[in-house]
């Protein structure tokens, strides 16, 4: 069983998180076409990762976090410009 946490931040921090936490699916994401392909189209960040399914899985766990966070604070899909 999952152990819960609550807090109570103020709503600028909950953005810069959300805006990092998107950034960390970008990372996720990259790392795990690089190591499925072996290369990456464009410069970009990779996570220092050896598995495919490791980069899918903290993809996965950045994504959950950003609906949870977004589900919390009404907020969907604000992806930072």
């Amino acid at each position: 069983m999952r152990k819960m946490v609550t807090l109570t931040l103020p709503s600028e921090i909950v953005d810069e998180l959300l805006n990092h936490l998107y950034d960390g699916v970008g990372v996720w994401k990259n790392t795990e076409e690089y190591l499925a392909s072996g290369s990456v189209v464009t410069p970009c960040v990779v996570a220092e990762c050896s598995s495919v399914r490791k980069a899918r899985k903290m993809m996965r766990l950045y994504e959950e976090t950003i609906s949870l966070i977004e589900n919390k604070v009404g907020k969907k899909h604000c992806e930072p410009l």
